[in-house]
């Protein structure tokens, strides 16, 4: 399921929660997207309920969902109107980490943010600021266990390839992309992890997945 949007930056502290705590929210379809994991989450009352710490809390709810053919997510994408668009694919051979310099927003980007920037906050009083792009871009080269894969590109948005950025501020260029290198290719899929991607796609491109987090228990 996805749930969006949830503004993480403006949460209460007691409503704030971090990756891979459970829980409770009330939802409802959202109608002017046309994947059906997608729900808009009700801001009223967010409620965690516990977190799951460490890899052995998480595995038996993650490992059931893990499948191996990103190949077949593309071809449902592009044959039906409600393909799958979430997923959890284990790769067969992570290629390499290609970190490359940020662009900038592109102008769809910038309306969308400038346009959110520009709403007053009303639960809160708190004046919105403008999302800053990160140094810093990086995609995943990889081929999944399809037998036909000619192998896959998928960019990382994962808020925590941005957060590792911000730590290393006021750093030359070198430094962050060494970081992002060893953090999400040489820690994250070491040999000796059970690695798998997180991908979903774009509500206007549902052809086109990116890596939205990784998974990454030992074996």
């Amino acid at each position: 399921m996805r749930l969006y949007p949830i503004n993480f930056r403006h949460l209460d502290s007691d409503e704030a929660f971090k990756k891979y705590d459970i829980i409770s929210v009330d939802a409802r379809p959202a109608r002017q997207d046309q994947r059906r994991e997608s729900w808009k989450p009700i801001m009223d009352r967010i409620q965690k309920e516990r977190h799951l710490d460490g890899w052995r809390s998480r595995q038996p709810l993650l490992d059931p969902a893990v499948e191996d053919s990103m190949c077949r997510l593309n071809r449902d994408a592009q044959e039906r109107a409600d393909g799958q668009s979430l997923a959890l694919v284990r790769p067969k051979e992570v290629r390499g980490l290609k970190v490359t310099p940020h662009p900038g927003w592109t102008a769809d980007e910038q309306r969308k943010i400038e346009a959110y920037a520009s709403q007053p906050d009303l639960f809160s009083g708190r004046s919105r600021s403008p999302l800053q792009a990160p140094r810093f871009k990086a995609a995943y080269h990889y081929r999944c266990h399809d037998r036909g894969c000619n192998g896959h590109k998928q960019h990382v948005i994962d808020w925590e390839l941005v957060a590792l950025q911000r730590r290393l501020v006021g750093y030359s260029d070198a430094a962050p992309q060494d970081a992002l290198e060893a953090k999400f290719l040489g820690e994250m899929c070491a040999a000796d992890r059970d690695v798998a991607f997180y991908v979903g796609n774009q509500a206007k491109r549902v052809h086109v997945f990116s890596v939205l987090g990784v998974y990454w228990p030992k074996r």
